[in-house]
């Protein structure tokens, strides 16, 4: 893995605990705006500390992401149980938290809807009211806290509700999916780029799962 590159850090990300997705969306957006405004350049990076974590760190997005506009990339703690902190990695640990303890991952699972749904974007607080505790890396606030992020950074990318929901849909279909080759090919076709949200409508609906779209969507 290529080393990071040393970048100025920017003021901490705060995301109000009921903000709605657009809510969301101006208040990274405009932090941006308002610290990187002045400090243009080639090769300029810049992180930007969003989250506290369990174990006395924290959490940071990174920019420029991928496309080069208002996009961001989520900082995976080192050594945390994440690997790369990628989509299909994510899917696969939330399948073998299932396959472990379904109660804990429950309760995982309604706090991830939550986000989703930005119902609730405190995570330490849902965590306090109904604490998830199962043996294994990553612990549940720093993987919780990941997932919110990368969420956000959907909206980021594609401004409207289809990127949020395509990420909602493809851990549903992963932690649910009963046929292992049928998982494996859809793994890999995420991987390399290949499957668009209605392939994994279609394997939905194939498992007996309707697609969800987040509530109040339009907002």
């Amino acid at each position: 893995m290529a080393k990071k590159k040393d970048a100025i850090e920017g003021s901490e990300i705060r995301i109000g605990k009921h903000s709605g997705r657009f809510e969301i969306v101006k208040t990274v957006v405009n932090t941006f705006i308002e610290f990187e405004k002045d400090k243009k350049g080639k090769g300029i990076e810049f992180r930007y500390p969003v989250e506290d974590l369990s174990n006395s760190e924290k959490l940071y997005i990174r920019r420029p992401g991928v496309k080069w506009n208002f996009d961001f990339k989520v900082e995976i703690p080192a050594n945390c149980g994440l690997e790369e902190g990628r989509h299909d990695q994510i899917a696969v640990l939330l399948r073998k938290i299932r396959e472990q303890d379904g109660e804990e991952f429950d309760r995982l699972w309604q706090i991830i809807t939550n986000l989703y749904n930005c119902s609730n974007n405190d995570v330490g607080l849902m965590l306090a009211e109904n604490p998830i505790l199962y043996p294994e890396e990553p612990k549940a606030d720093v993987l919780l806290k990941v997932i919110k992020w990368l969420f956000i950074m959907e909206d980021i990318i594609y401004w409207h509700y289809e990127g949020r929901a395509f990420l909602y849909n493809f851990f549903a279909y992963v932690i649910n999916e009963q046929e292992e080759n049928k998982l494996k090919n859809t793994l890999s076709g995420i991987r390399e780029r290949k499957i668009k949200p209605d392939k994994i409508k279609t394997l939905l609906k194939e498992c007996g799962i309707e697609w969800t779209r987040p509530i109040n969507f339009h907002l």
